[in-house]
């Protein structure tokens, strides 16, 4: 008969299996096998006591999947206490803890009984506090990151990432060179953008608010023979909510929960003569990042889609002569892409330079009926200015011109810098920027003006100051619109 596990066994259990663990990993940091048998050996005898399988005593499904979570957690912790205490008994860890105050402006336009439409000097604030700690603990044989972010709704995410260096390693005869593995592991809570009752946009949590198990990735990275190959293995959720979207009421749990498996590889070589080649293949993937609440990666799955993607640049064609004009360095550039709509799209690219100073580009789009010109961009510098301009479809369709210069004021160092942008709706953007630095502080600001409708107006001014008071860094920033206050906030943290 089976024993209906309890609150005692489970808690003694789990002191048995901290214990073996502890034991196992202070014993060597890279576990020998022997050693690693014995562990398992444990972990298989008491896991019916944490439900790592379902049991056929659950009552539901949902109990079950709930036990795994709880016992998925408990590893997790568990892991991570075991990995700390080793290393600080050793004294090495390095990371950085902050704690951000973010406040911007609720709109004041009602007096009375009178709307306004003008924005008041004196208004409410509402306001997030933001904390982040990034931690390396370095474990011997590899790296472990640890990335945790906390905000005024609560959790954002918990991300593990490892990193270890194989160096040179023989794979069937085949050398390996600068061989790496880094495994990751997301834990975040559903978020949502929405706007709230100011007419804001703001971020909320996804009812049930529970932090939830999102991807498992591993990067492998080589390189064979002169090129250099990265393999991303992806295991996602895919139902999990973009936090930068906004959906209709929604109730996300374990059981809508989704996970498939995807993969992209990346394979480049460069030749000494500057040609590169690079080829993308992804199978159940996509080339679209994934994306949690306060932290994204390229990449993601996506059921039932391929594609493939291959470039070639750098190619030399030498000085050519064009409508009397001759074209220097002229390199030419092709890419190509195929995905699971059999859909294929392609580029050509082409720059050179007319003068030693005057840069000029132009690309086609291929596989179109007809291709289509993407026009042909000219820039040129001057000292500290730089000039640029577009003609497409044989009709000059934008002006930018630049001027950045450094600034030499004894003890303090700094750059300022203008540029403008527009032509045929006349000058559509300006903006004028200045920087310095001197000792432990450093600031910056900036003020640009733009086109609105069919006016053109102050756009906004944006200013921040930063003191660096070894090993704590502190900042203030300040952004205003065209109708005030937008966005302050205070930045505090340690490096160590």
């Amino acid at each position: 008969m089976q024993t209906v596990p309890t609150a005692s066994n489970r808690l003694g259990s789990l002191h048995v299996l901290f214990t073996y663990f502890k034991l196992c990993f202070f014993r060597s940091l890279i576990l020998r096998p022997s050693l690693l048998r014995y562990a398992v050996q444990r972990l298989v005898r008491y896991g019916h006591l944490f439900h790592l399988s379902p049991a056929p005593s659950c009552p539901s499904l949902r109990a079950g999947l709930r036990s795994s979570r709880a016992a998925l957690g408990v590893l997790v912790v568990a892991a991570l206490i075991l990995g700390l205490s080793a290393v600080t008994s050793h004294g090495q860890m390095s990371g950085r803890f902050g704690l951000d105050f973010v406040a911007r402006r609720i709109p004041t336009t009602l007096t009375g009984e009178i709307k306004l439409d003008t924005p008041s000097e004196y208004v409410m604030l509402e306001f997030a506090i933001a904390s982040k700690l990034f931690l390396t603990v370095p474990l011997g044989c590899a790296d472990l990151n640890v990335d945790v972010a906390v905000n005024t709704a609560g959790p954002e995410h918990f991300v593990f990432r490892g990193n270890a260096a194989l160096g040179e390693v023989d794979v069937y005869g085949l050398i390996l060179e600068g061989f790496s593995v880094i495994p990751e592991i997301w834990f975040a809570v559903p978020f949502e953008t929405v706007l709230d009752v100011n007419n804001l946009p703001n971020s909320v949590l996804i009812p049930p608010a529970d932090t939830l198990f999102v991807r498992s990735a591993v990067t492998s990275t080589a390189a064979l023979a002169g090129f250099t190959i990265r393999h991303l293995l992806m295991f996602d959720d895919v139902n999990f909510p973009n936090p930068g979207s906004s959906y209709d009421p929604l109730y996300y749990g374990v059981q809508t929960q989704s996970f498939a498996l995807g993969s992209m590889t990346t394979i480049s070589w460069r030749a000494a003569c500057g040609i590169s080649i690079s080829s993308v293949s992804g199978i159940n993937a996509s080339q679209v990042g994934k994306s949690i609440k306060g932290h994204s990666a390229s990449g993601s799955v996506l059921p039932g889609n391929w594609f493939e993607n291959i470039s070639v640049s750098g190619i030399s064609l030498g000085d050519i002569p064009c409508a009397g004009v001759m074209l220097y360095d002229v390199h030419l550039g092709v890419s190509a892409t195929v995905s699971a709509t059999q859909t294929i799209s392609g580029t050509v690219s082409l720059s050179s330079r007319l003068t030693d100073t005057m840069t000029l580009g132009s690309s086609v789009t291929l596989f179109r009926a007809p291709a289509q010109w993407g026009g042909v961009s000219v820039s040129t510098s001057l000292g500290p200015f730089r000039l640029s301009a577009r003609l497409d479809q044989l009709e000059l369709t934008s002006l930018s011109a630049g001027f950045n210069s450094s600034l030499n004021l004894g003890s303090m160092s700094g750059t300022y810098g203008i540029s403008a942008s527009g032509l045929e709706r006349g000058m559509t953007g300006l903006s004028m920027r200045l920087a310095v630095a001197q000792g432990v502080f450093s600031g910056n600001t900036s003020i640009s003006f733009a086109q609105s409708a069919d006016s053109f107006g102050f756009a906004s001014f944006s200013t921040s100051i930063s003191l660096r008071l070894s090993p704590g860094v502190m900042s203030f920033q300040a952004t205003f619109g065209r109708y005030g206050l937008t966005r302050a906030s205070i930045s505090t943290g340690v490096v160590f």
